[in-house]
């Protein structure tokens, strides 16, 4: 089961304005913990020593990844040949035991975000982690989910729409839709290199400007022929890394003529991640919305 669904605006204003508490809490931290924020990464690549306030802090999201793996098992989604992945689900189902586990990636969630608030998104692993999120939600290759060290490899579900389902028509299995362009718009990062699918183009633009750019260019195109057009994208709205955990916000948007935002866009979610092993690796979709 996903850990919470809810309606697109409330949940969609509820998580933007979360944010923005967190960047303002952020600014008041002590000048001593701003600099333990850098790059997790010494200069040989390895991981760089922490101080004493940030080692307990990544100590305590080590006892909140553990509780959710010691909580999880997994679901065969039963589409055979599919290939539509696997989701986490959690072996208490009682609303007590929904309701613990929400409030262990509450504050996992909220910890990532309010120690990571300043770290630099334009690094290889911010670089990574980006590629990841985009290859899934374009329908290309998917994250393999956290599991404890040795746990066999098992791979996401798809996100969205980017799924395939057995059609019972014709007994083969087939996109939700047909592959295509999708656009992305992420944070401003330099020199960085969308991931190649072997289907479906992903186009990626930078922050606003280039949002704008996107806009122009499919209503130039489609929009010139068709008044009607919807301009549909996916913007990896935050993105936050801190050491080996990451948080990442993630909304489907659909616009008519550039300018009015409709209710039936793909909805969204956001996602906690675990890098091990060089590779960024999803340890749960924290909430979705539609």
């Amino acid at each position: 089961m996903l850990l919470r669904s809810a309606c697109l605006r409330p949940a969609a204003v509820s998580f933007a304005s979360f944010f923005l508490g967190v960047s303002l809490a952020a600014c008041a931290r002590p000048a001593a913990r701003d600099a333990a924020l850098s790059p997790a990464r010494a200069a040989d690549g390895s991981a760089a020593p922490l101080d004493a306030d940030e080692q307990r802090a990544h100590d305590l999201a080590d006892a909140f990844r553990a509780r959710i793996l010691a909580a999880t098992e997994f679901s065969d989604l039963g589409e055979t040949g599919c290939d539509v992945g696997i989701l986490r689900t959690f072996t208490d189902t009682t609303k007590a035991g929904r309701l613990k586990m929400e409030r262990e990636v509450d504050r996992l969630e909220r910890l990532i975000i309010a120690r990571g608030i300043e770290t630099p998104l334009d690094t290889p692993d911010g670089h990574a982690l980006l590629a990841t999120v985009i290859a899934w939600e374009a329908g290309g290759p998917r994250p393999r989910w956290d599991v404890t060290p040795g746990g066999p490899v098992r791979l996401a579900i798809a996100p969205g729409l980017a799924g395939r389902f057995r059609n019972p028509a014709t007994g083969k299995c087939e996109a939700y839709v047909a592959d295509d362009t999708t656009t992305f718009i992420i944070p401003p990062v330099t020199n960085f290199a969308p991931p190649k699918l072997d289907s479906a183009k992903a186009v990626v633009y930078m922050g606003e400007q280039g949002l704008n750019q996107a806009r122009e260019a499919f209503f130039a195109n489609l929009g010139a022929k068709d008044s009607a057009s919807v301009f549909n994208y996916t913007r990896l709205r935050a993105v936050v890394i801190w050491h080996d955990y990451a948080v990442v916000a993630v909304n489907r948007p659909a616009e008519r003529r550039g300018i009015q935002e409709l209710p039936n866009g793909s909805g969204g979610a956001s996602y906690i991640f675990h890098r091990a092993e060089g590779q960024w690796r999803l340890l749960t979709i924290a909430r979705t919305w539609a």
